[in-house]
């Protein structure tokens, strides 16, 4: 083992996404990057192994490893942990003495810094637990997009007219993406926009610090000039990047271990690289290896997989007689658009994902339905839209979607008195004071984590199919504390639980019971009381059903939950006079 001067030391920085890994013995020797993998420890042990390679040594030449970031604690060959904070200022101050500011931004958080001129931290914040502000952000819009991560920045950095994209919520985010691409907004202008919103978030935390310079950009998205030239517009002042931005915080753990070998206050000791591996890593189940083909599909440079459409009908129950008759609706949402055509009593219907532009999809799901019916578009006596996209109909009459849901509820179950909707985006909850009469509504806030893209979210990195959550759910026998306050982050809630041996029965029934009690709340926020019918692809969830129905009581289900704001637009087709 090295010795003096000489001393050799190893950090590592398990990131959510990346896990970081630097050899320094007085100067840098060797560093290696690679994904972080649902096993932590093995994964770090074999990437430190790889770094000694690499600087031509072994373990038995180390003196000290010291780990650092979201997975630090669980590597027990460390030495020693120390926070990101403090690891990513003493690597930062190693590569830029002058530095004053630090701006962090990750795939799973961003921080901002304050340094002392002596290079202490003496203030930092971090952003809350959602991924708008982070480079998950920028991840999940490349999916959406069908781009590589690292085109964004270089096409976005071309254009002078960003397209106006929320920073609230990066599902919201992805939404307004699709509808301005459906508008024919120029992809580089989108990018352009999407780079100022993260810009403008982690502005707003950072400048709590006091901004001083200089200021220095770390992290992943460090290498990303479009957002490197938001921030310096918005901060009015340059922006400083290492050379390699990924590497501070590995870099300052390993100069933090040397720095207490010297002071005497570690002990020297090679590290057992093959210590303390929990049984559930060394020998994963079936899901767990599946778990890391997902998460590696999850941030692999591709779009998304796209979600299915389908068809169904089924009988118009009986009731009022419709003024007119064959009547349509069509509820253009964010991922699926709805069509259906009401006609002699019964209700057909056909269900697309909303790719494109949005006037394309909403006539080629009208068709779909008409097809069922076995009518041409010229049958139709009246056609109503709604969502998101219902200005891109045409030839068809606009309406509220709270008004369709009501609609539409109070024709299937006339004594329902609320209405739940969980959607893809968001969850809304409608009480009524008759059948299809709203009295109120409320609308979950600026975040999806209330509402079904959570559930998208956990099934894609399962490697289930949506439809198969809930029976998984319901064979559960101790339900996971899941709290995943983000959707986009439920991803590394999940991996965190299954890692440590919780089956995926339990981690659903989890996730399940913890979006219930959201829109539980929500419920009882609107002081409603009587039976509530359920709407929305989240509706389609019986293990979500069975936690809803344990808080609130007995549930109306459609028999077709995604198709209710579209009947109801048909129906309000149906009550204009001829």
């Amino acid at each position: 083992m090295a010795a003096g001067s000489d001393l050799l030391v190893a950090g590592v920085d398990v990131g959510s996404t990346l896990t970081k890994v630097v050899v320094h013995n007085g100067d840098f020797l060797a560093s290696v990057t690679d994904r972080t993998e649902v096993d932590y420890v093995g994964a770090a042990a074999r990437l430190l192994g790889l770094a000694l390679d690499r600087a031509g040594l072994t373990p038995g030449d180390l003196a000290c490893v010291v780990a650092t970031g979201y997975g630090r604690r669980r590597i027990p060959f460390a030495s020693r942990e120390i926070t990101e904070i403090t690891c990513h200022a003493r690597g930062v101050r190693e590569l830029f003495p002058e530095a004053r500011t630090v701006i962090d931004v990750g795939g799973q958080d961003a921080k901002g810094m304050k340094l002392a001129p002596t290079g202490k931290v003496v203030d930092f914040v971090m952003n809350d637990k959602c991924a708008a502000g982070t480079g998950r952000f920028l991840e999940v819009m490349a999916a959406s997009l069908g781009l590589g991560v690292d085109e964004l920045g270089a096409r976005g950095i071309g254009s002078a007219t960003p397209a106006p994209v929320s920073s609230v919520c990066t599902v919201f985010a992805e939404q307004e993406v699709a509808q301005h691409l459906a508008s024919d907004v120029p992809v580089e202008d989108v990018l352009a926009g999407l780079h100022a919103a993260l810009a403008s978030r982690i502005v707003v935390m950072v400048r709590r610090l006091g901004i001083e310079r200089q200021v220095i950009l770390t992290g992943g998205c460090a290498r990303n000039p479009a957002l490197v030239r938001a921030l310096e517009e918005r901060l009015r002042t340059p922006i400083l990047t290492p050379l390699d931005p990924l590497l501070t915080g590995a870099l300052g753990a390993a100069l933090l271990g040397r720095e207490a070998l010297l002071r005497g206050e570690l002990p020297a000791a090679p590290p057992r690289l093959d210590a303390g591996a929990p049984a559930a890593v060394r020998a994963p189940g079936a899901h767990v290896a599946r778990l890391a083909e997902a998460r590696a599909e999850a941030f692999s440079i591709r779009a998304r997989a796209r979600p299915r459409g389908f068809e169904a009908e089924f009988p118009l129950p009986a009731g009022e007689r419709l003024l007119i008759d064959p009547v349509a609706g069509v509820d253009v949402g964010a991922l699926f658009t709805k069509a259906v055509v009401v006609a002699e009593g019964c209700v057909h219907v056909a269900v697309l994902p909303s790719d494109g532009k949005y006037g394309v999809v909403a006539e080629r799901a009208l068709a779909g339905a008409l097809g069922r019916a076995g009518l041409g578009r010229e049958a139709l006596a009246g056609v109503v839209a709604t969502g998101l996209g219902a200005s891109h109909v045409s030839h068809a009459r606009p309406h509220s979607e709270i008004s369709c849901l009501a609609r539409g509820i109070g024709r299937l179950f006339p004594d329902a008195r609320q209405v739940i909707d969980i959607g893809a985006h968001g969850t809304r909850v409608i009480r009524l004071t008759g059948p299809g009469v709203v009295g109120d509504f409320s609308v979950s806030g600026q975040c999806a984590a209330g509402s079904a893209r959570i559930l998208e979210v956990v099934a894609h990195l399962l490697g289930v199919e949506i439809g198969e959550l809930g029976g998984l759910s319901l064979r559960s026998r101790a339900p996971a504390d899941y709290s995943a306050g983000c959707a986009v982050f439920a991803e590394t809630e999940a991996i965190s639980l299954l890692t440590r041996g919780v089956s995926r029965e339990d981690l659903l029934a989890g996730l399940h019971r913890s979006l219930a009690e959201k829109i539980g709340a929500m419920v009882r926020g609107r002081g409603a009381t009587g039976l509530a019918a359920v709407a929305g692809g989240g509706a389609k969830d019986v293990g979500l059903r069975a936690w809803l129905e344990a808080s609130l009581g007995r549930l109306l289900v459609p028999p077709e939950p995604m198709a209710v704001a579209a009947l109801g637009g048909a129906l309000l087709a149906a009550d204009a006079e001829p």
